[in-house]
């Protein structure tokens, strides 16, 4: 039957809901119990044949004889629902087939009982109409190919298949562990500013906007870094926030323009400290939503264990490339990333191509745990050097299946450094780089008032939960990923 067909028939049912005084769009439900609750405790609800009310999407619907079988699912389990003329009544329950559709949302009043097949149900005593369903369901929304078609219906994509509806859930409850770790070490949650004057805190392309009251040009952060920092010179010892960034750069496996991101700040801590904290946080992590350190990650079991393996940059840079680190040269690496297919900037330098060669080369090929440690200054303007007159920082970034989890550093709190660095980025910038980040003033300032000792992560959430769920792409795990919008959409 044509779409408009399918609709209109259902806006029959509802007319025909309400000519008979009845809203099919009540604002309360008597529901007793989740459907979960309901299996937990069936042994015990049946017995004594306690009426509950359950309610729930009806996802499949088949009628033998006086007798409806129906498959509620209300998000947390499904139960079987018994809905006959034998309890309701002849007419009733031709009320019932006349009016109710595959996709609405209904109550259940009844016992907990088990078929002569051993299928645990509901059997009906009454029912009512929550939500009357106008739109149909897809029937054959399981085998869709069309990965677009599913991206842009999310909402049905979640309802349909229960796999996007679980790593949905594993995303928002990894949020609730990660804030509750946090809390239990003494960190507060805080907020700063998504648009800002000057995008700073990371290398990446800016989105711009403009504020018409102050007729002022802004940008959505692309880092709440250097405001978190603000925090700690005012005198606001362990922070961290957990908020929505945005780079206007390219969409691929691993990247997406608006992404959630987790930043924290340890007053009076370092690069040793945070490396030990990281290892607690992750291994935390695990226990919390599988229960295990152990996780199988597309069919490779990883086990955390601390303490986590170290490689430094310049050892990663070599096993990628072939090329010692410290004795090659620009043009040798140069080289290599264009045998590699690296798309090469005009700005460029030698610890850049053998980052863009690491990640190319290597990166997905570690599986267990591995800290990447001392990174190349130029690469890391916000960080504190190793020493004086290091040209490396104490920095790391954590590693596992091939995904970046974490980057983090003792941060730079030399406001004489810091605006070298800044100063050296605004080059790159002259030079075309338009991921170099900015001289902000406002920030210098602020560290010239006195910022303490302190080490701070990043860690992208997206990225966490596409590893934990074996997701092919971050849209996977996107409530609602990014999508062009067809001529439909507009």
């Amino acid at each position: 039957m044509p779409f408009d067909d399918i609709r209109n028939s259902r806006i029959e049912k509802l007319n025909r809901l309400r000519a008979t005084g009845v809203d099919p769009y009540p604002a309360t439900t008597l529901r007793t119990h989740s459907i979960a609750d309901a299996i937990v405790q069936f042994e015990s609800l049946s017995s004594d044949t306690h009426e509950i009310v359950l309610a729930g999407r009806i996802m499949a619907h088949r009628t033998h004889g006086g007798i409806s079988f129906i498959d509620l699912d209300d998000g947390s389990g499904v139960i079987q629902g018994l809905v006959g003329n034998d309890r309701l009544g002849e007419e009733p329950y031709q009320f019932f087939l006349s009016v109710v559709d595959v996709g609405d949302i209904i109550e259940i009043t009844g016992v907990l009982t088990t078929t002569k097949r051993g299928e645990r149900s509901i059997d009906a005593k009454k029912w009512r109409m929550l939500t009357k369903s106008i739109r149909p369901l897809p029937e054959k929304w399981h085998g869709l190919q069309d990965v677009e078609e599913r991206y842009r219906q999310r909402h049905v994509d979640i309802l349909m298949n229960r796999s996007v509806h679980d790593a949905l859930q594993t995303r928002f409850k990894l949020m609730a562990v990660i804030r509750k770790f946090f809390q239990s070490h003494d960190f507060l949650e805080v907020e700063t500013p998504t648009l800002q004057v000057i995008p700073g805190g990371a290398s990446a392309r800016p989105f711009e906007t403009h504020m018409n009251d102050l007729d002022l040009d802004l940008f959505l952060r692309v880092a709440p870094e250097l405001y978190l920092k603000r925090l700690l010179v005012g005198g606001f010892e362990r922070i961290f926030e957990i908020g929505k960034c945005f780079r206007n750069e390219g969409m691929d496996r691993d990247h997406n323009p608006e992404f959630t991101m987790l930043e924290a700040y340890a007053a009076w801590k370092d690069r040793e400290w945070l490396m030990s904290f990281t290892e607690d946080l992750i291994i935390s992590i695990t226990r919390e939503i599988f229960g295990s350190p152990e996780v199988v990650v597309n069919g490779k079991t990883i086990i955390f264990k601390k303490p986590f393996a170290r490689m430094t940059f310049a050892e990663a840079a070599e096993r990628a490339s072939g090329i010692p680190y410290n004795s090659g040269t620009e043009e040798e690496y140069l080289v290599r990333a264009h045998a590699l297919g690296i798309v090469v900037e005009k700005a460029t330098t030698k610890a850049v191509l053998a980052d863009e060669i690491y990640k190319k080369a290597l990166r997905e090929e570690i599986i267990d745990p591995i800290f990447i440690i001392d990174h190349p200054l130029e690469l890391s303007p916000l960080s504190k050097r190793i020493s004086p007159n290091s040209d490396t920082v104490a920095r790391f970034q954590l590693i596992v299946g091939g995904f970046e989890l974490c980057n983090a550093f003792s941060e730079l709190n030399d406001p004489i450094d810091q605006r070298g660095r800044f100063e050296a980025q605004e080059n790159l910038r002259a030079k075309g780089n338009q991921e170099a980040q900015r001289i902000d003033e406002d920030f210098l300032s602020a560290l010239e008032c006195g910022m303490p000792p302190a080490a701070g992560i990043g860690i992208g959430i997206d990225r966490l939960v596409a590893f934990l769920t074996s997701a092919k792409t971050l849209r996977e795990i996107l409530p609602f990923p990014t999508m062009k919008p067809t001529k439909t959409d507009a």
